[in-house]
């Protein structure tokens, strides 16, 4: 009887510290995005605690999970920071993005040469896992990863899962506007009939074109922010 209560307790302990990870998430996030926590700023869970009348616990959790999307670089002894954003940088990662996905598609078109019987089928699959996903992140980030990973170049899965890290802090500026949505899913949509149809040039510059639009949508989000 009592290990019953006890596991009641735990149980319910641990679903309002999850509730309470998630406020802190999208509080935190809201201000990273919007700019009111500027790049560079330093961040303390102390203040973040105080300021939402909750415990350290629960901002502890959701500070390792925006460090994992990027919004966040922790540094030794010293603190955790708004990550640094630039102009610059997103020109630099969306250039190397367009080359790693392009170079995936090429490896996808040797792959649909050799063996046509098994790429059709995980090209298909790719294109009814697109509808599945309901989260705006999950759509492009996942995306663009499956993408990646049908080239079955180990190699470039691995660089492409470092770039990634990079790039989460500039997909969740993209898809801060909940309009992007909607558009991101026209754009891949449009990828993978090209795709299915075998036609790896217009694949390529669909894909170029997608990539482009979203560096422009991010660019002058970043410009807002570091001028605000």
């Amino acid at each position: 009887m009592g290990n019953n209560i006890n596991n009641k307790v735990e149980n319910w302990d641990r679903g309002e510290i999850k509730s309470l990870v998630t406020v802190v998430l999208d509080n935190t996030r809201k201000r990273i995005l919007t700019g009111e926590f500027r790049p560079g700023q330093k961040i303390n869970e102390s203040e973040i605690a105080v300021n939402l009348g909750i415990s350290r616990s629960p901002v502890r959790e959701a500070f390792r999970i925006l460090e994992i999307d990027g919004l966040i670089t922790t540094l030794p002894r010293k603190g955790s920071y708004i990550t640094d954003i630039s102009l610059k940088d997103l020109e630099e990662l969306f250039e190397i993005r367009k080359i790693l996905e392009c170079y995936a598609l090429d490896c996808i078109k040797k792959r649909a040469k050799k063996s046509p019987e098994k790429i059709q089928p995980m090209i298909e699959e790719f294109d009814k896992n697109l509808l599945k996903k309901h989260d705006p992140f999950s759509v492009i980030s996942s995306f663009h990863y499956s993408l990646v990973e049908l080239s079955n170049n180990s190699r470039l899965i691995e660089l492409y899962k470092i770039l990634s890290v990079s790039l989460r802090r500039y997909w969740l500026i993209y898809h801060s506007k909940n309009e992007q949505k909607d558009i991101s899913l026209e754009h891949h949509q449009g990828i993978i009939y090209s795709l299915k149809k075998g036609d790896y040039p217009g694949t390529k510059t669909l894909l170029k074109k997608h990539i482009q639009y979203v560096k422009g949508i991010v660019g002058k989000r970043v410009k807002e922010i570091l001028s605000s």
